[in-house]
């Protein structure tokens, strides 16, 4: 485990301003896990070691997900409880941006 707990909560707050400034909410945040070897995790299938954020989606009262490699701190992907909406993308300027999968 290259992060803590503690490392991956900063990563994921900064994400998800980036992502959504007008909606996400510090206090949105539910939980953080490790998974070791995770290849669920992996849109490429390999066996990583990874980071999940649960976000409470008050909307419709359901949980999303920010997945966040352990090896470069960098997010994964964002899904929602039944499908990825999409790859993240780091933008030159530091801030984050969703790439659509389809």
């Amino acid at each position: 485990m290259k992060y803590t707990n503690e490392e991956i909560l900063v990563k994921a707050i900064k994400i998800l301003k980036s992502l959504n400034p007008d909606f996400f909410k510090e206090s949105d945040i539910e939980s953080i896990s490790f998974s070791n070897k995770d290849v669920e995790k992996s849109i490429s299938g390999e066996n990583i070691d990874t980071w999940t954020v649960i976000i409470k989606e008050s909307i419709f009262d359901a949980s999303e997900f920010l997945v966040i490699s352990d090896e470069t701190g960098e997010p994964l992907y964002y899904q929602n409880f039944n499908m990825i909406i999409g790859e993240i993308e780091k933008k030159s300027e530091g801030d984050y941006k969703i790439k659509n999968l389809y």
